[in-house]
């Protein structure tokens, strides 16, 4: 797969991460809808609410993006808009 991690760069956890895993790979993690490789522990919040999360990058963009939607709906309400949307 080229650029082998090794050392203290890995985690072998497959869930349960925490600050002390926040920059090391997981080298191999199968999910149901995919394997993923060489994946990075990263850690993010949300910059409207504050709710933060550690984990795989790929939850993370899930993470960040469902925050996104969410709050964008809340403002809606908030505007009185009816359909969901957004401005």
């Amino acid at each position: 797969m080229g650029n082998e991690i090794q050392g203290e760069d890995i985690c072998e956890k497959q869930e349960g991460w925490d600050a002390s895993d926040v920059g090391k790979r997981i080298p191999k993690r199968v999910t149901s809808q995919g394997t993923y490789f060489n994946e990075m522990i990263v850690e993010v919040f949300c910059q409207m609410c504050g709710a933060s999360f550690i984990g795989p990058t790929r939850e993370a963009g899930g993470f960040l993006g469902g925050h996104e939607c969410m709050h964008a709906w809340e403002i809606s309400q908030i505007i009185g808009r009816e359909d969901g949307l957004h401005e």
